[in-house]
């Protein structure tokens, strides 16, 4: 866990061409700020040309006191980001994100008004190497894994890869779940149907990048025994250190 002190913070807004740059108080960069809170601000780069991306995603989650809590915000044009209302003096996981695709959280604690956190994410494709970000997240059945190819960007999944749920784990971190409301989902259609039609739906991505998300915040490198309702995607977290393609 890394802890922000006064010494970034102090350095970061002496950054000429960065947006909080400009303002000295909180309430100049984010006006009405709460109590207890503070603005989170960076820079997404580019792993390998260390070129800001635009239009990149940055999400930020905490558990406080049993309740999770969730911000998010897309870079500008030169890859900055500015998130408000941010806790202080909690676990914070950040979460790059570019093309619906997930990278690397990083864990801080925020202990100033307004702290600097740049971000980097990789644009090389993965190839199932130890390089590869990506979820593991085959699991048995055609249906699962038809819905897991279709989101390949997200999680890693070939379908001759053994199913993920045989292979042994050296830690199981519960369960994760998103919830969907199923509005885009025919009502009348057969059970199978309406399954079919939620994960070719909005809400279906939606809802597995908060899972992905959620996965990654926990250290899981794995999501096993998925099920897809009209209104839920829950999956549980596990770490595994074997290759799916063998269990071993």
């Amino acid at each position: 866990m890394r802890r922000i002190g006064p010494g970034v913070a102090a350095g970061a807004l002496a950054l000429a061409g960065a947006a909080p740059a400009l303002a000295q108080e909180l309430n100049e960069v984010c006006p009405d700020s709460p109590d207890g809170t503070g603005a989170l601000w960076g820079i997404v780069q580019d792993e390998e040309g260390e070129m800001g991306l635009p239009a990149a995603g940055v999400v930020v989650t905490w558990d406080a006191d049993g309740d999770e809590g969730r911000t998010e915000g897309q870079t500008g044009f030169d890859g900055g980001y500015v998130l408000c209302y941010v806790p202080l003096e909690t676990p914070l996981a950040v979460h790059p994100m570019f093309g619906n695709a997930p990278g690397s959280p990083t864990d801080v604690t925020l202990t100033d008004p307004i702290t600097q956190l740049n971000l980097q994410f990789t644009l090389a494709g993965g190839g199932g190497d130890g390089g590869d970000e990506r979820i593991w997240a085959c699991v048995g059945g055609t249906t699962d894994n038809q819905i897991n190819l279709q989101n390949s960007r997200l999680i890693r999944c070939d379908p001759g890869w053994e199913g993920i749920n045989r292979c042994p784990k050296e830690t199981e971190h519960g369960q994760v779940q998103a919830t969907m409301s199923g509005s885009s989902v025919d009502a009348e259609a057969e059970d199978a149907d309406r399954i079919r039609q939620m994960a070719r739906s909005s809400e279906f991505r939606e809802a597995l990048e908060k899972v992905l998300a959620d996965a990654n915040r926990l250290g899981a490198n794995a999501l096993i025994n998925w099920r897809l309702s009209r209104n839920s995607l829950t999956a549980e977290a596990v770490t595994i250190s074997v290759s799916p393609e063998t269990c071993r």
